[in-house]
């Protein structure tokens, strides 16, 4: 294969959804804006309908082409647009994010004559099905290159798919360090949660889904709630499986929470109710390396999480803040009580926190090194 041009150097990201931004969302729209002042151009395509507002805010341009299945007649007219768009944008290099994209984003490559591949692996194959593992094994050969976003995750997909260590590379994902100034201002969600003034909050971010784990968050917070009354509890995210939001909503009833739990839903201004939180609390049962860990790091708050995928490699246990073992709501309770009873300390471990995020998980860093990988692989 002939280097690529540097004056043709166009890329396409190809993700299945984007009508509920998570991490993995978010990191590839940091990705596809930094990319032009480094010489590439970018075209993001989605795989699922309606792609939510949020989503054309940070990037301009959204190709949509949606498919239910790879093998269904849809599927296949989809793969041959997608094919021909490659054609016509003159795509050099392709990355995929999540299942459906990284199997049908490495066909249609393949038929459109793109032989550069990526994918980016963000979790352990949680959503997979057995077909999924069969196609990732017999497809794994035609990616040039996996980035992972935490060692236990790329350790995972080594194992799992048959992938050479050699064509895997590990990236934190980043955070806009900017974004999480300390503001002496109180957010208007404290306010129009009739949050008082002298509570003690912890905060979740998580869409409501049964890995994320608010379950257990609800469990811990009835425990701390009993020890220290000023605490209230705030989770943030989508309310994307409404029947367990209502199995959640019967647990705080139960558990006599209602005056201190609190179903934020989406919140925009993620930085001002971290500005406004005490301790930060992600008791998911499974996670890629999870991106609001490092921002409520960044927004200088000690955390509390369970030590699951790559959560580890963000919090330094007893330092910026504290690991617990999957389930262990009781655990994750004493720590929260602990932090919520010693101010000193808790400002000791947020500002732990945040000089690690300065030092290991700026959003440069992270397409710093997507960069290098996609020179080299251009440049063969």
């Amino acid at each position: 294969m002939k280097p690529v041009s540097t004056q043709s150097r166009s890329v396409m990201f190809i993700i299945d959804q984007l009508t509920e931004l998570g991490g993995a969302e978010r990191m590839m729209f940091a990705l596809a804006r930094s990319l032009p002042e480094r010489g590439y151009k970018v075209t993001v395509v989605t795989l699922r309908d309606n792609p939510s507002p949020e989503a054309y805010k940070l990037f301009d341009e959204i190709v949509v082409l949606p498919t239910r299945s790879c093998l269904s007649l849809q599927g296949l007219k989809t793969l041959g647009k997608l094919r021909d768009l490659l054609r016509e944008r003159n795509v050099c290099l392709v990355q995929t994010y999540f299942e459906s994209a990284d199997l049908f984003g490495a066909i249609a490559s393949r038929l459109a004559g793109v032989t550069t591949i990526c994918s980016s692996r963000r979790d352990m194959g949680i959503l997979r099905t057995a077909k999924h593992n069969l196609l990732y094994r017999l497809l794994t050969p035609l990616y040039s290159h996996v980035f992972a976003v935490s060692e236990k995750v790329a350790r995972w997909h080594r194992e799992q798919d048959g992938i050479t260590a050699k064509k895997v590379s590990i990236v934190h994902n980043g955070v806009a360090l900017e974004r999480y100034e300390l503001s002496a201002h109180t957010s208007e969600l404290r306010i129009a949660h009739a949050f008082p003034e002298d509570a003690l909050l912890v905060t979740t971010v998580a869409n409501i889904n049964p890995w994320k784990g608010v379950d257990v968050f609800i469990k811990a917070a009835a425990i701390v709630h009993r020890q220290n009354p000023k605490a209230m509890f705030a989770v943030a995210g989508d309310w994307t499986d409404q029947e367990h939001l209502q199995q959640l909503r019967n647990m705080v009833r139960e558990s006599d929470l209602d005056d201190c739990v609190r179903f934020l839903g989406r919140v925009e201004d993620i930085p001002g109710l971290l500005h406004d939180s005490h301790v930060f609390a992600l008791l998911s049962r499974s996670e890629g390396f999870p991106n609001v860990v490092i921002e409520a790091m960044a927004a200088r708050l000690p955390v509390v999480a369970t030590d699951v995928g790559g959560t580890g490699e963000a919090v330094v246990d007893g330092v910026t803040g504290y690991l617990v073992p999957n389930e262990d709501h009781q655990a994750a309770a004493g720590h929260i009580i602990a932090l919520l009873n010693d101010r000193t300390h808790r400002a000791y471990m947020g500002n732990t926190a945040r000089e690690l995020v300065e030092k290991r998980f700026s959003i440069q860093a992270m397409v710093s090194q997507h960069v290098e990988v996609y020179d080299a692989l251009l440049a063969t």
